[in-house]
């Protein structure tokens, strides 16, 4: 990682951004003064829930300790190289961690693939369904943190109500780095609690769920604020949820008729707006409106995504995500193949966007059930099945779009682990019937350093920053057998 200078020899323009995933974590550093936006890698870790069984049962939760010392170590690795501008931090939504008034973390954060919230249906029937939409215009889904809470209220009241704050992973990560006690306006907007019109609490909502008013953080800020220092380096606000952080990584800058897909653990497809739409139609075809970085709407929606291959990689030996993506290769979406499965008339497909595929005790039992894949069929039709059903999933959300109106899809703009696999952009061009802009398997980390650059007076604008990404573009999918994911 070199410095580089933005016009003052005392002033650096390197950045780095701490990008928190449900599967792994990253130390990115980005130079900002680069013609052509790279994104290095300084340190990254594998990442996942543990079981616990705690007081209060079997659960699942973060290994918080485990993540913080490699964000810790990440980052000091990074000082060890040169001087640093700034620090910006996101990462996944919904999840909190409970810390005392001295700012200690109670206990280790639940996952929101913990069970506890299977009965979250029942509390959005008492809070009326309709009503919960039309104040948080948030897409329905049980590992919302509303749910999540009212689930935590109901098994462990007295904890809850012992602790000082709750606080959303990303601001947890930042309170450990710089003590600010606070939540970041983009992330806020994923739990469920906050208004969409006004872009504050809904005191209605926590009312609803019997949440004590101190809990939540008085303050929720919008990217580009300074909150601290971190070993004397400014610690800025981002769009602290990773997808908010991936639109602005996004290619073509969210320009009219872009239809974002970020392809991860989840795939999140959707489009910006200017204001939140919570009308009956939006709520029926169940989009979020997320509050962006600098103002406006991410209007998107969740797609299971790569999840499915890597639980079932788990059940596999974990073998090389491109050596499975190979093997699937050999299977024509026509039913054509050469693994000796025998030729049927299609790949059989599922769909991706069903709640059973959020947390099932056994993914490929799972999908083959869904699918109707038989056990003797080999493990290459069940990848196919799932890179075919990931895009329908996809084309699925492209299609409600075009018959709400709420956009003229024109291009898809394909970031993340799955940007550089061939397999899903033939199959996302096919599906969506769209042609595919492919950015960076790095736009989370590009979006992070783009608030910060805003932040530092480095562009002039989110608009100059959105074209610096840009220029990592290319309109042209990758070729069917490339698979680099990280």
């Amino acid at each position: 990682m070199s410095p580089v200078s933005s016009g003052s020899p005392s002033t650096t323009v390197t950045v780095l951004a701490v990008d928190l995933g449900a599967t792994s974590g990253r130390i990115a550093a980005i130079d900002l003064a680069s013609s052509s936006p790279m994104v290095e890698i300084v340190h990254r870790w594998d990442n996942a829930p543990v079981p616990d069984d705690g007081a209060t049962g079997a659960s699942l939760r973060w290994d918080w300790d485990t993540i913080t010392a490699e964000v810790d170590r990440g980052l000091a690795k990074a000082l060890e190289q040169g001087p640093v501008a700034s620090i910006g931090v996101d990462g996944w939504g919904v999840d909190y961690g409970l810390i005392d008034q001295a700012g200690s973390l109670l206990t280790a954060p639940y996952s929101y693939r913990d069970r506890r919230t299977n009965g979250w249906r029942a509390v959005a029937d008492r809070i009326g369904i309709d009503r919960l939409y039309r104040i948080s215009g948030v897409q329905l889904m049980g590992i919302n943190t509303i749910f999540q809470l009212a689930a935590h209220l109901e098994s462990d009241r007295s904890r809850l109500e012992r602790a000082h704050r709750a606080l959303l992973l990303p601001d947890l990560m930042v309170n450990h780095l710089t003590g600010w006690v606070g939540a970041e306006r983009s992330n806020a907007s994923t739990t469920g609690l906050l208004d969409a019109a006004t872009g504050q609490w809904s005191s209605e909502l926590t009312a609803e769920i019997g949440l004590p008013s101190h809990l939540l953080p008085s303050t929720v800020s919008a990217a580009g604020s300074q909150v601290g220092e971190w070993r004397g380096v400014p610690v800025h606000l981002v769009a602290s949820h990773d997808t908010g952080s991936a639109f602005l990584g996004m290619p073509g800058g969210g320009a009219p008729g872009a239809v974002f897909v970020s392809t991860g653990t989840w795939i999140i497809v959707g489009i910006e707006r200017t204001e939140p739409d919570t009308s009956a139609a939006a709520a029926a075809a169940n989009f979020s409106n997320e509050a962006g970085a600098f103002g406006g709407v991410r209007f998107l929606k969740n797609v299971v995504g790569f999840w499915l291959l890597e639980q079932c990689r788990a059940g596999w030996d974990d073998p090389p995500v491109e050596l499975l993506l190979d093997e699937a290769s050999a299977i024509g979406h026509d039913g054509s193949d050469s693994t000796g499965y025998g030729s049927r008339t299609t790949v059989p497909t599922f769909d991706a966007r069903h709640e059973r595929f959020v947390s099932p005790d056994d993914m490929e039992s799972e999908i083959r059930a869904a699918a109707g894949i038989p056990a003797d069929a080999p493990r290459a039709v069940v990848v196919r099945s799932i890179v075919e059903s990931m895009a329908m999933g996809v084309a699925g959300v492209v299609d409600e779009l075009r018959e709400m109106g709420a956009s003229v899809p024109e291009r898809l703009a394909v970031t993340g682990g799955g940007a550089r696999a061939g397999l899903l952009c033939r199959a996302l061009e096919r599906h969506c019937r769209l042609p595919v802009v492919v950015g960076s398997t790095e736009a989370t980390a590009l979006g992070n350093a783009v608030a910060q650059g805003t932040a530092l007076g480095h562009f002039a604008d989110l608009a100059a920053g959105r074209r610096w990404v840009g220029r990592s573009a290319t309109s042209d999918a990758p070729a069917a057998t490339s698979h680099h994911l990280p």
